[in-house]
């Protein structure tokens, strides 16, 4: 099994796909993220990981870079032009910063074999909160994702259809994450009580929290 990490971070979730015995273990695992500092942090983190593992072992490429191929000279796990396919691509709590997440729907679905799949834990909208003023504050002000990747739940699903994704499944978590993740940070002091109201405010304009995955026939 071949699989793609996006938006790796530090290493959490590429510790849990390599040595989490409650998850299949990949034969060959990618990963790419943004930001340097975290590249070289996973990037330590897994090469120590790696000595315990047990035979075989997986192979590990990681990567520092956007996570929408642009024609760079980065050997870019979504390159069109590479041989390389995979059987799952996992977008945990990144995909609505993509520039754009739409272009990278799109080359994830030319990178899975058949019968891959694709999940995300992403931020969409309630389908009344799409054209609000609180929705133009986000896209516009604060500039949390772009402005292009502001969709609905409905328009999501339907982007995905449109891509050629089957079987594509929506499940609103919003309730299970949003809450607590603002009553945590409140906890953590007065200077993370701002991001805390934000958190707070971003639901009150209709932000939901989703599962969101999809297979290639």
């Amino acid at each position: 099994m071949h699989r793609v990490d996006v938006g790796y971070g530090t290493g959490e979730s590429l510790i849990l796909l390599l040595a989490d015995r409650r998850v299949p273990r990949p034969s060959s695992l990618t990963g790419i993220t943004s930001l340097a500092g975290h590249h070289r942090r996973a990037q330590d983190r897994i090469t120590q990981l790696h000595f315990s593992l047990p035979e075989p072992k997986p192979e590990v490429a990681l990567y520092a870079g956007d996570a929408v191929y642009h024609d760079i000279a980065l050997d870019h796990p979504l390159d069109p032009s590479s041989s390389r396919c995979f059987d799952t691509i996992l977008a945990l709590d990144c995909a609505y910063h993509f520039n754009t997440r739409s272009m990278f729907l799109g080359q994830s679905f030319v990178k899975l074999v058949p019968g891959g799949r694709i999940a995300l834990a992403d931020i969409c909208f309630d389908p009344s909160a799409i054209g609000s003023g609180k929705a133009w504050l986000i896209t516009s002000f604060f500039r949390i994702m772009p402005k292009q990747n502001m969709v609905s739940t409905k328009e999501y699903v339907s982007l995905m259809k449109e891509i050629g994704y089957v079987d594509v499944q929506l499940r609103d978590i919003t309730e299970d994450v949003f809450p607590g993740f603002a009553r945590f940070l409140k906890g953590k002091g007065w200077i993370w009580r701002g991001l805390a109201l934000l958190v707070d405010w971003y639901a009150s304009a209709g932000a939901r929290f989703v599962i969101v995955s999809g297979a290639r026939e």
